[in-house]
């Protein structure tokens, strides 16, 4: 009798829609993200990563934003962090990774530790957040991952650490797009011509073309869209 009532909760049990964004400079994009999504109930996570962390943990929480800190190449708290969602009842449908837009200073002494922390917040860390979000996608058959990052034309103007970075996300959603498009997961690669989460002009037209990348049918996905403004 006890599992007849389980099975029959389950099946009258709705999760609630969210997207996770992990960034170090999207407090802005998050807002929006409530802003637009208001109406749908969608609930927004906002991820930092904190290399000193070692498990996830929750800084504040409310009916519209969580906020998490955690390390994003440390995988088993990035599975916690998947459960504790999984807990709230909350499904992803939108993962959004910005890529780090902060230029680093180019001292050939802290040369070696620019290059491990630019790496550990973009390269290492676009890694391990597309392997968890991943298997998180394809256990619930369906989501929308977007790596947030720069454009080639931004060469002249960023340094070339910031460069490589970019190059290799790209280089990491366009081998994900391809083998997981047959599976339904939609990756894709948004160029940005910078980040400034001051302009409001620039973070309401990401937050419009990734969900506008999430609600293409699978039929037209992009895998990768430019924003110029």
């Amino acid at each position: 009798m006890k599992k007849i009532f389980t099975r029959l909760f389950q099946s009258h049990f709705k999760q609630q829609s969210c997207i996770v964004l992990f960034g170090d400079d999207i407090q802005a994009l998050n807002q929006v993200c409530i802003e637009q999504h208001k109406h749908k109930a969608i609930h927004v996570y906002q991820v930092l990563h904190d290399a000193n962390q070692k498990s996830v943990k929750i800084e504040s929480q409310n009916s519209e934003l969580t906020f998490v800190s955690l390390n994003l190449i440390n995988q088993a708290a990035l599975k916690d962090l998947m459960q504790h969602i999984r807990r709230q009842a909350h499904q992803i449908e939108l993962c959004i990774f910005q890529s780090s837009f902060r230029p680093y200073p180019q001292k050939e002494t802290d040369l070696n530790q620019q290059i491990e922390q630019q790496w550990q917040n973009t390269g290492l860390s676009a890694v391990s957040v597309s392997q968890i979000m991943i298997k998180q996608m394809l256990r619930q058959q369906g989501g929308t991952l977007i790596f947030l990052g720069g454009q080639p034309t931004m060469a002249a103007h960023i340094d070339l650490l910031s460069q490589s970075m970019f190059a290799g996300v790209r280089a990491l959603s366009q081998s994900l797009a391809r083998e997981f498009h047959p599976k339904g997961i939609h990756i894709a690669y948004c160029m940005l011509p910078d980040w400034d989460s001051q302009n409001r002009s620039l973070m309401t037209s990401v937050q419009n073309v990734c969900w506008h990348i999430h609600q293409q049918p699978e039929s037209t996905w992009s895998q990768e869209l430019s924003i110029n403004i």
